[in-house]
């Protein structure tokens, strides 16, 4: 059962979706699964293992301290997506926090990955296209914290929110919040305060919905 659980995770992730059923037998031999309950740690960045993991049920926050030791959330993860160590010099201080109820994970140790990457030029491709998309959405967010407002940053954490995490309603565009107003401002880099005002303000004049139930809805044809 744990085989066949890999075979069709794996199977199934768009990084995947090309190889032949062989390799993923081959991968399915070198991978592990892993489980999480919310604020369970998953991985950090200075462990001896380098691990890369890959989120199949779930969502994760990828966070930092800052040299005052204050947490800084880099990346919001959910299903699909792809964290830990990701190559040679891409390791810092992070470490991964479930804020799902759960997390199912699948993960390689990195050394054997890289080893089958090197075996297989189509998936060096498709990983390589990977991580070059989490680079540009690096490079944006530290783009809007130097040129945007506050009020900005935390309108255009919704939308990517509403994008990435979002489904279409009737109503509009719905999405499991997660994230406190604490974690919305550690990730645009603003304060709790100034982050409850601006929900407030959104709230107001009915640009954001909140249903009491974690649930937030951005309505139809609605712009922040």
């Amino acid at each position: 059962m744990v085989k066949e659980n890999k075979y069709w995770y794996l199977r199934n992730h768009k990084l995947f979706e090309q190889l032949e059923s062989k390799d993923i037998d081959s991968l399915c031999i070198i991978s592990n699964l892993k489980n999480g309950r919310k604020n369970d740690f998953i991985f950090f960045s200075e462990e001896e293992v380098k691990k890369i993991y890959f989120l199949k049920v779930g969502t994760v926050k990828i966070c930092r301290e800052d040299s005052a030791g204050k947490e800084i959330i880099t990346e919001i993860l959910t299903q699909g997506d792809i964290f830990g160590f990701t190559g040679e010099g891409a390791a810092r201080l992070e470490y991964a926090k479930v804020i799902s109820d759960e997390a199912r994970l699948c993960f390689f140790e990195y050394a054997n990955f890289k080893n089958v990457l090197r075996e297989n030029p189509l998936l060096s491709l498709n990983y390589s296209a990977a991580i070059q998309d989490k680079l540009l959405l690096f490079q944006q967010k530290y783009e809007d914290l130097i040129f945007k407002d506050v009020e900005t940053r935390v309108k255009d954490f919704f939308n990517r929110y509403a994008k990435h995490h979002g489904k279409e309603k009737k109503e509009g565009v719905e999405m499991e919040m997660l994230l406190t107003h604490q974690d919305i401002a550690d990730y645009t880099a603003s304060s709790r305060q100034s982050v409850t005002t601006i929900i407030n303000k959104l709230m107001e004049e009915g640009k954001i919905v909140y249903d009491g139930r974690k649930k937030v809805i951005i309505p139809a044809e609605t712009i922040l």
